[in-house]
């Protein structure tokens, strides 16, 4: 009898701390960052003169699939799916705004470039989106593809200068997540610089634009009234003379 009132406590204190003992630690995803290496500042891939214009990254935008954490890959036509425990630090297109940045001021085509959240007016603006970003085992090796679709806009003309998408991919050095990550860095390496120039062309295009339109209207009344009164005066010393 002594036995069994015995093993009856134990039971009960065994369920008792049940609660308060914890359990066997979750194992936590791993996590990367989109980080390509990008050319360091020393180049200009337009000649913009001395008055470059000022840029404003807008913050960019998923499309459906790609605003999460979670990274995607693609054995079949037309089914996305996720890893279960390997995932970005943030979405593609949360990481993606620093990268324009850093680009764009590395091309020095722009008298100054920042991000939309800082609430700082500019001559033009960069929309950016994210279309694709996954890593592709339909091929072997598999290839991480990424595709983003740029608009560069006149903001205080309500107009759209140039839209592009850009997209790249590029063999994954392991078919595994990692693999993955290497090969879409190694791909924005490439892209981000091809969207810096897509960008400063449309800038040198604006600028071009605005000089023929300011020559098409010809000299101002007064700058006209200037000349004349220069040339009234050179006479009246030719006169006297």
């Amino acid at each position: 009898m002594a036995y069994v009132v015995a093993v009856v406590l134990v039971s009960a204190l065994m369920g008792g701390c049940a609660g308060v003992l914890p359990g066997p630690a979750e194992s936590s995803p791993m996590t990367y960052l989109l980080a390509p290496t990008l050319p360091s500042g020393d180049r200009v891939s337009a000649d913009l003169g001395q008055s470059r214009p000022t840029l404003l990254v807008a913050r960019p935008e998923d499309t459906a699939g790609y605003a999460t954490r979670r990274m995607a890959y693609l054995q079949q036509d037309y089914r996305l799916d996720y890893y279960a425990d390997h995932e970005w630090v943030d979405t593609p297109a949360a990481m993606l705004g620093a990268l324009l940045v850093k680009a764009l001021t590395a091309s020095q085509a722009f008298g100054a470039v920042s991000e939309d959240a800082r609430g700082i007016s500019a001559d033009l603006r960069l929309d950016t989106v994210v279309e694709a970003l996954y890593q592709d085992f339909r091929t072997r090796p598999s290839q991480a593809r990424v595709e983003l679709r740029v608009q560069v806009v006149e903001p205080d003309q309500r107009r759209i200068l140039a839209t592009r998408v850009f997209a790249d991919a590029e063999p994954a050095p392991s078919d595994d997540p990692y693999g993955g990550v290497v090969a879409a860095n190694r791909a924005l390496s490439r892209l981000l610089p091809q969207i810096a120039d897509f960008a400063a062309e449309a800038a040198r295009r604006r600028k071009a634009a605005a000089a023929r339109t300011e020559a098409s209207r010809g000299p101002s009344p007064m700058a006209l009234t200037a000349t004349a009164g220069q040339n009234v005066a050179r006479s009246s010393g030719a006169r006297r003379d």
